[in-house]
């Protein structure tokens, strides 16, 4: 009898060991809690910002900065009167002429000609200006729009129809004994009011000097 009731104390602790090992008690969660792999730093990068910095908007500044103003520019100055000038190569008398302008320097002829003097000057600045070295080329030439004037059959001696001046160091026109031009003038536009502005064409030569294009003509005398 004794050894019955030993044998059976022995099989109860026996079967609640078994039973503990092989089923949990529910609801605990410490044991397994431990191992669950923990958060990576990536996992915590990836999170989105918080709701108040994600909605605050970036500033602009091209919105909230003022508009730049610039200064007024300056009014600019008006341009220079245009002067078309004819190409001059060789010299008269040894000295270069290169005429910007030619201007209309005396009255209508009773024959319809009207004198014409081509200057270093772009004005119809008066002789009494001029200064030592100034040379000028006049001719005397019908002033009627596309008239064609043959330089060669001008007069050079006794009452000149053509000829070329330079003033002095003295202050005083002489004329050149040397030029002798050939060649011709075409009046392109050929105005009647002082004041306007005519246009010429010039083919000119005078031994080795050459002069050859277009010129303004300023009508500085009234022709009537």
């Amino acid at each position: 009898m004794r050894a019955l009731l030993a044998s059976s104390l022995l099989v109860v602790p026996v079967l609640f060991a078994c039973g503990g090992a092989q089923k949990p008690a529910e609801g605990s969660t410490g044991d397994t809690a431990a191992l669950e792999p923990s958060a990576s730093p990536a996992a915590e990068d990836t999170s989105p910002a918080p709701a108040a910095t994600a909605s605050k908007p970036a500033p602009s500044h091209s919105a909230s900065a003022p508009a730049a103003s610039s200064p007024p520019a300056a009014d600019a100055p008006p341009p220079a009167a245009f002067h078309p000038t004819p190409g001059a190569t060789g010299g008269i008398d040894g000295k270069p002429f290169a005429p910007k302008l030619a201007r209309v320097s005396g009255p209508l002829q009773k024959d319809g000609r009207i004198p014409i003097t081509l200057t270093e000057r772009t004005d119809c600045a008066m002789a009494a200006s001029t200064k030592p070295g100034e040379g000028a080329l006049t001719m005397l030439v019908e002033w009627k729009d596309g008239y064609k004037t043959d330089l060669g059959s001008l007069k050079r001696t006794g009452k000149k129809e053509v000829g070329f001046t330079r003033i002095s160091a003295a202050g005083s026109p002489v004329a050149s004994t040397t030029f002798k031009p050939t060649g011709k003038v075409t009046i392109v536009s050929a105005p009647m009011d002082q004041g306007s502005t005519g246009k010429m064409k010039i083919d000119l030569q005078s031994g080795d000097y050459m002069l050859n294009g277009d010129l303004d003509v300023q009508v500085c005398v009234a022709p009537k």
